[in-house]
Order: structure tokens, then sequence, then C-alpha cells
């Protein structure tokens, strides 16, 4: 028996593994943290990546053996700043529950007089809030709650032993990144959402069909088949978001990589008119 739920993940897996081991390699055998800056940020065109590998594993994990799944979340905390468990509660939980209700939902782009909020401040306010709003929903999922607290002080075990050995170094490899996935992960749901309808599942997400898009994504272009059923594979978005495409307003199919800049023109287009 593979020990994989599906091969389409090894790719995946592949990319995650080898992001890792060029952190580890930068951290322990660059000598200038200049260089080291270099490296890192060359890095983050793949690394950002992780960011929707590990929205995909949060949804379906990846291995059957439950110990692996652990081991590949703190793999990817490190390169993303999502530890296990987290985006289970923050988005699974929180999202995916209440995103037709703004008023509930942890990740809101609505301003209090009903507006769009400015994305920047999405991006910053929400990136702020995720582990507060992780443990007010943690509140009420106590099981689920304890543990993320558990896994959470475990991920950040190798994290403090680099931040021993060379604290600036740490920063630069890791804790850097892991703020700035957080920032892109808060983006693109910016991009996903903003500024669309609540009313149901095929007016609340924006959805990319470009295939370059959706392989470095992982297919999250498909986001409203995404939410329509968000416990399904990400293989197989494609085929549910072509069952459901026609029943998807038109404007809320783009054709641009950079999703996250879709609301503000979207706006200025409504009111140009």
């Amino acid at each position: 028996m593979s020990l994989m739920r599906y091969r389409a993940d090894i790719p995946a897996v592949l990319l995650v593994l080898a992001v890792m081991a060029a952190q580890f390699s930068i951290f322990f055998l660059v000598d200038s943290h200049w260089m080291a800056l270099g490296l890192v940020t060359l890095l983050l065109g793949v690394q950002v990546s992780s960011g929707a590998i590990c929205h995909n594993h949060h949804h379906v994990n990846t291995f059957r053996v439950r110990w692996l799944n652990r081991l590949y979340e703190v793999v990817m905390y490190l390169q993303t700043g999502t530890s296990p468990f987290s985006w289970t509660l923050h988005h699974n939980i929180g999202h995916h529950r209440h995103y037709l209700d703004q008023d509930k939902d942890p990740a809101s782009w609505r301003e209090a007089d009903g507006s769009v909020m400015n994305r920047i401040k999405f991006d910053v306010l929400n990136a702020a809030r995720i582990y507060p709003e992780i443990i007010r929903i943690g509140r009420d999922h106590p099981l689920l709650y304890r543990r993320f607290k558990g896994m959470f002080v475990l991920a950040n075990i190798p994290l403090l032993v680099c931040l021993l050995i060379d604290p600036l170094r740490s920063l630069i490899v890791f804790i850097g990144p892991m703020v700035l996935l957080l920032l892109v992960l808060l983006d693109n749901t910016y991009g996903q959402h903003a500024g669309t309808g609540t009313e149901n599942h095929y007016v609340a997400s924006r959805n990319v069909e470009l295939p370059l898009y959706n392989l470095t994504s992982w297919n999250l272009g498909f986001h409203t088949a995404h939410h329509l059923l968000p416990g399904l594979h990400w293989s197989k978005l494609p085929e549910l978001h072509g069952q459901i495409r026609d029943r998807i307003p038109e404007e809320l199919i783009v054709d641009t990589m950079l999703l996250q800049w879709e609301p503000g023109r979207q706006q200025r287009q409504q009111e140009a008119s």
C-alpha cells in the first residue's frame, strides 16, 4: 500500500523537500549573510508554491500515516509560516464555513461600512490576526486546539535551534520568508474573494483558468469548485470546474496571473460605468 493517498501529490512533496534542502543548505553552507539573502530571494520564486501545497494538504492530508503528515507540516511551517493544524482551524473551519458571512469570516475583506477593504490593509491586518483568530476558533474545538498547541511547540524547536546557532541567518532564511508567505497567502485570499457576492458559492469566488497559474498554485484557480467541495483533492478540481462553469458569472472568470489586483480593477470599472 502506498504511503501517499494520491500519486498526484508526488511532485508537490518533491518541491517541498527541495525547498527544505535549499533552505538548510543556505543556512549551513553559505558564509555571507548578503549572499544568503540573495539566494533566499531567488528561492522565494519557488517557495511561494509551498503555500498552495500547504493549503491543499490541510484540506486533504498527503500521507496515509499520521506522523508523516505532522512531519510534513513541520517542514512546510518553516517555508510558509503555517504551523500544523493552524490552517485547519483558521481556514478550513473559519474561512470555509463563514466566507459567505463577512461578519464571521476570519479573513473578512469587508469594512464596517460595507465597502471593500484596501488590499494592503487586508494583508497586514489579517496576517497579524491569523494566530489570534486560531485561538478564538480553537476554543470551540478543544481537541483540535490541543493538537495545534502541541504541534506548535514541536514545530518551533528546529527554528529555535537555528536561532541559537545564528539569529540573523535564521531571520534571513526562515523567519523573514515565513512572514512574507503569510502575507502572500492572505493577499491571494483577497484576490479570490474581495468585492464578490456573498449570496451563494457561485458568486463568491474568482476563478483563473490559465494553465500556468494552476500549475504553480496547484489548481487553486478553480476556486468556486474548491469552495463547493473543499474536501475534494486538488487534482480533481478542473473536472468539477468544467461541470459548474456555466453557473459562474463571466466576470468571475479572470485572465490574469496577478489575481490579487483584480478587485481594485473591477471596482474602478464599476465606478467608471
